[in-house]
């Protein structure tokens, strides 16, 4: 148990250091919804928690894209968008 959330814990490092100004990651949800979220930029709160700000575009075949910014911590936006998206 103990080794399975310690592997865990050095997968959603190794997310957080991906995270960088300019990066674009994916996240697909049930009903083949498509989220795509764009870091502009990781700054700290007044705490010293960084959070990532990003823009979100979500897709699916029920509605057209939505685009909006969100604002989330670094480690559950690591944990939400695994996966990058490469040019």
């Amino acid at each position: 148990m103990f080794a399975q959330q310690l592997g865990q814990l050095f997968k959603n490092e190794k997310h957080r250091q991906d995270v960088k100004v300019g990066a674009v990651f994916r996240n697909i949800r049930r009903g083949n919804i498509i989220e795509t979220a764009k870091v502009l930029d990781i700054a700290p709160d007044s705490m010293g928690v960084p959070h990532v700000h990003y823009t979100l575009s979500i897709q699916s075949t029920h509605q057209e894209g939505v685009e909006e910014h969100r604002t989330l911590g670094l480690a559950s936006f690591a944990e939400k968008f695994s996966g990058a998206v490469t040019a």
